[in-house]
């Protein structure tokens, strides 16, 4: 911990080693193991060591981020000694270790009086040294000895609507424990899915099954054995080959457990089931379901993630707007591909548990609007056919905008949205508020 800097290691560069040399800022060359017995003065052990590669992204390179660089060709690549660096975050050990866990929270997660006692004791030591004070003194400034008190609104507890009963969330606004008990209100019957999985993940992966089978039917939701497959190897290819093999159009649902997490095979899997044959997936880490203390808790939350895929409805709220439609806006940007992609969806019933959504892809330049012009339209469209009628009250909320864009959204998007809506029928009034 030389520097106390953090890296991402990229790469590994075999053919390097602490002996090899790199060209200093003067344009002078040095040998790595020379440089940090005088920069730091470190002595490097193993001489034939490989050396580990960091490729600094452009917005860190423009903060003059010093460390060792390899030759003047690759200027950009940061080479760092084994032996020297040590590793961040926690092991896979240490996050199964629940006591490991829980004395690492109560340094992390400070209730609101800890950060209040942590906040007064750092402006007394603030106050009580002089250097300090004086440098306060020297721009005019004063730190107040405690904290600002304001007067708050408490609200009460919200009333969580399931299929039978109600309950409060409570002050951790958990309901998890309640839910688990009584039934959705509306659950899907998993009456034909497939599952897929490596030898590895066998025993894990049919323990899951079971386990599925036995939390469904508490909440409402009948689970069918599924069609297993077993698959020889975790190629990528071989997971995709699998599993289009055995879609039919009676398939409700595709669940993968993959043996690690690897982002080519989870977004091939995506590909699959999302563009060239759509069917609700679940994609599932063997090292997620392999804990069998916790396999109960994690299975009831993926039946809850399933039962929505499916079109089914966990919970609801008492909303007392009546005709109320919400809609959610948000942006991604491509820079690859250089366009943009705006994801829409709006409820459709008064509880505002089911949804109607679509995305619009957009030209470089071209305005966003018009494609949520059209979602917004379409989305109009269903709210009529499933209520017979046009919301009275329309609630935005515009996500991916950054602060530069406020005013175009207010003065340009909100008018836009308003305009459609006349559009589509001349003769209804909307309150529409963009959040």
């Amino acid at each position: 911990r030389y520097n106390n800097r953090t890296y991402r290691i990229d790469d590994i560069a075999w053919d390097m080693n602490p002996q090899c040399t790199f060209k200093c800022h003067d344009g002078s060359e040095i040998r790595f193991m020379d440089y940090y017995q005088k920069q730091y003065n470190l002595t490097i052990r193993d001489t034939e060591q490989p050396l580990l590669v960091n490729k600094p992204k452009k917005r860190l390179r423009t903060r003059g981020q010093q460390a060792p660089q390899a030759a003047s060709e690759e200027a950009e690549k940061i080479c760092l000694i084994p032996e020297l660096s040590c590793m961040t975050g926690l092991t896979d050990d240490t996050r199964s270790d629940f006591r490991a866990m829980k004395d690492i929270a109560a340094h992390t997660r400070l209730t609101p009086g800890d950060r209040v006692t942590a906040l007064r004791k750092f402006v007394e030591r603030i106050r009580s040294c002089k250097e300090a004070q004086a440098e306060f003194d020297s721009w005019g400034l004063m730190i107040d000895p405690d904290i600002l008190n304001v007067t708050g609104r408490q609200l009460k507890g919200e009333l969580i609507l399931l299929k039978s009963k109600s309950v409060v969330a409570g002050a951790e606004a958990d309901w998890s424990r309640e839910l688990m008990k009584e039934h959705m209100i509306t659950a899907v019957p998993l009456q034909s899915w497939v599952i897929a999985f490596t030898k590895k993940d066998q025993r894990n992966a049919l323990e899951f099954v079971k386990m599925l089978q036995k939390v469904g039917p508490p909440m409402g939701m009948e689970v069918k054995e599924p069609m297993v497959l077993e698959l020889k190897d975790d190629r990528t290819e071989t997971f995709i080959r699998s599993i289009r093999d055995n879609l039919t159009p009676a398939v409700q649902l595709v669940v993968v457990v993959q043996p690690t997490s690897r982002d080519d095979r989870y977004s091939a899997i995506k590909k699959l089931c999302c563009v060239e044959s759509p069917v609700p997936s679940q994609v599932i880490n063997g090292r997620t379901i392999a804990q069998s203390q916790k396999l109960r808790s994690i299975t009831q939350k993926i039946a809850l993630q399933v039962n929505c895929k499916l079109g089914g409805e966990l919970w609801a709220l008492e909303i007392p707007l009546k005709n109320l439609m919400v809609i959610g806006i948000d942006v991604y940007h491509d820079k690859s591909k250089g366009r943009s992609v705006g994801g829409f969806v709006a409820s459709v019933n008064t509880s505002s548990t089911r949804w109607y959504s679509r995305v619009c892809f957009q030209l470089p330049g071209q305005e966003l609007m018009d494609g949520l012009c059209t979602c917004f339209t379409a989305s109009l469209r269903k709210y009529h056919d499933v209520n017979n009628c046009l919301p009275d009250r329309i609630v935005v909320f515009r996500d991916g905008v950054g602060d530069g864009q406020m005013k175009i959204v207010e003065e340009y998007e909100v008018e836009q949205l308003q305009k459609c809506f006349l559009t589509f029928c001349r003769d209804s009034v909307c309150d529409l508020h963009a959040v």
